[in-house]
């Protein structure tokens, strides 16, 4: 391609190639280009033609090349026709030099001038795009995603992994290590998976004293060996006690994990609580169809699926918890709270100061609670109760006979009738009440209740309390939040007149929830007996590497816990 020709002080192109060398104080250069001695730059089509700049033209400060004056001698060879001083044939054998430097810039892509000390400019670099970045690669837990069909080269390779005579922790260690690698485990993901394989006694984390792997180990080892020292999750027997004290149950796991470790340990609001939840459960789905698809334990293939079926079961149950935790405990029940001394009693603050916006910051204002008492005690209370409040009213002896904490299932939900809505939205004193209906409880035996320590046979003659039966008047909005199985635990109040409400909600479960003995010991570790104190470590240390010589003292005599025949003084006094 043919250039330009430019005059003065020019510019070289960016296909300039760098120069070659010098004789005599002439530099001679790759080009497509002849610079001339008058600092023009002439296209030639040629390829590998060289350019000379004569030793007799200064680069000036300018950029400009003027002649130098003449010398008599060049290296000891005299020229007539080029005499000047040694300084200035050093200065124009400088000035060359920084002529190729500045063709070496412009092959970068750079516009450099012809004159010395040209300021080269950085180049700023393109930010990648998302698909440059992997951004849009897939993740492996979108919501179609299914694993590709095994090769019978893959098939053979799993089949030793995965073989059925080898231990269950080592078969499952190398599917963690190969499911990770084939999915995109992002913090989020990775922190919700190793929660999970957490609570079912799966450390995470580089296994210790192994030696690493290195490709003159890795060449006497087969695939199933080299999965397994690559794994990072593994079975902690020592922890544990030792293999023989596990019990392998995928579907305890799944239970204890969504329905307590979950609303424990994140955020699940009631708002975005459905996509909140989906995001975790895809996680161990992803990972249970995964041991389904690969084979990788099948004495426990129907565990697995019924771990599977916790998931949806969690889809469904755990975003409709939270939203019941939040609309909990209703109009009614905080009406009955205000009235007879619950905990929202007093609570109540019209357009408080500290938020002038709100209507009431909490509670119900007695004229409302009364009002919402009397009308929800006229269309769903029976005749027995009616008769026996307006009774004691009268009378004045209204009392609240015994509040308890208590553990509850729901066993059914009766949403209003059209009467009671009808009436709800053409009463004057209904007006702004929402139409109410009614929630039947039974007792649940909870798992985080107190234990009762008594032995073997007092724990055979404590007679059994019968299941008792609730019964609760809950607006309708709340039952939509609530399902048969669903288990909270609450403050009730059993009142005089035969009515019963409550107030104070602790918490709100799944029907399936359970929890299992592995989560009391998450981050647990074996007491040191009798440690030794740093002072101890440091006199301890000194001494043995006096022993030794100087060389690195034994770590290991300083794990060993404090017999009692040793005194730090005793041992000051020796060393």
């Amino acid at each position: 391609m043919n250039a330009p020709t430019g005059s003065g002080a020019n510019h070289l192109e960016a296909n300039s190639l760098p120069a070659v060398g010098t004789v005599n104080g002439t530099a001679t250069m790759q080009n497509d280009h002849s610079i001339h001695d008058r600092g023009s730059v002439t296209s030639s089509p040629s390829v590998g033609r060289t350019f000379t700049v004569d030793p007799n033209l200064l680069a000036s400060s300018n950029g400009k090349y003027t002649a130098a004056p003449s010398d008599n001698a060049v290296n000891g060879n005299p020229d007539p026709s080029h005499s000047g001083t040694t300084d200035q044939i050093e200065a124009t054998t400088k000035g060359v030099q920084q002529l190729a430097v500045d063709a070496s810039t412009a092959a970068a892509g750079e516009s450099t001038s012809m004159g010395v000390g040209a300021a080269k400019k950085k180049s700023k670099s393109k930010k990648k795009s998302k698909s440059q970045r992997g951004l849009t690669a897939p993740t492996g837990f979108e919501e179609f995603y299914v694993d590709a069909p095994l090769t019978p080269a893959e098939y053979e390779v799993e089949k030793e992994l995965y073989d059925p005579e080898l231990p269950f922790s080592q078969r499952l260690e190398v599917a963690i290590q190969r499911f990770c690698a084939r999915r995109n485990m992002d913090s989020d993901r990775k922190d919700v998976f190793d929660k999970y394989l957490a609570l079912g006694g799966i450390s995470a984390g580089p296994k210790q004293f192994s030696g690493g792997l290195d490709a003159n180990a890795m060449s006497d080892m087969s695939a199933a060996d080299i999965a397994l020292m690559k794994a990072t999750h593994f079975v902690d027997i020592d922890k544990y006690g030792g293999e023989q004290a596990y019990e392998v149950d995928f579907v305890a796991c799944a239970k204890a994990f969504f329905s307590s470790r979950v609303p424990q340990l994140y955020y699940l609001s009631s708002v975005n609580s459905v996509k909140d939840v989906k995001a975790k459960t895809n996680i161990i789905r992803n990972f249970l169809k995964y041991l389904l698809h690969h084979d990788v334990c099948p004495e426990y293939k129907s565990q697995v699926i019924a771990a599977c079926d916790i998931c949806n079961l969690t889809d469904q149950e755990l975003p409709k918890t939270m939203r019941a935790q939040s609309y909990f405990p209703g109009d009614f029940q905080t009406a009955c709270s205000e009235i007879f001394g619950g905990i929202f009693q007093g609570k109540y603050a019209k357009n408080p100061h500290w938020a002038p916006d709100a209507e009431s910051y909490a509670g119900m204002s007695p004229e409302v609670a009364h009002r919402t008492f009397k009308i929800g005690l006229a269309t769903q209370a029976s005749d027995e109760v009616t008769k026996h409040y307006r009774e004691q009213n009268a009378a004045g002896n209204l009392e609240t006979l015994k509040v308890y904490n208590a553990c509850l299932e729901v066993v059914e939900l009766l949403p209003a009738d059209e009467g009671i809505k009808r009436f709800y939205a053409k009463h004057p004193a209904a007006k702004g009440l929402s139409a109410l209906g009614r929630l039947k409880a039974k007792s649940w035996d909870a798992p985080f209740k107190p234990f009762r320590d008594l032995t073997a046979e007092e724990r055979l003659a404590e007679p059994k309390s019968p299941m008792e039966l609730y019964e609760f008047f809950v607006e309708d909005y709340v039952l939509d939040t609530c399902f048969i199985g669903m288990k909270f635990e609450t403050t009730v109040h059993d009142l005089s007149f035969g009515l019963k409400f409550f107030d104070n909600i602790s918490g709100v479960f799944c029907s399936f929830y359970g929890s299992i003995p592995n989560e009391r010991l998450i981050g647990w570790r074996v007491p040191e007996d009798e440690p030794l104190t740093p002072r101890e470590k440091n006199i301890i240390t000194s001494a043995l590497q006096d022993i030794v010589g100087g060389e690195e003292a034994d770590t290991a005599a300083l794990a060993a816990p404090r017999g009692n025949d040793v005194n730090s003084e005793d041992i000051e006094e020796t060393w």
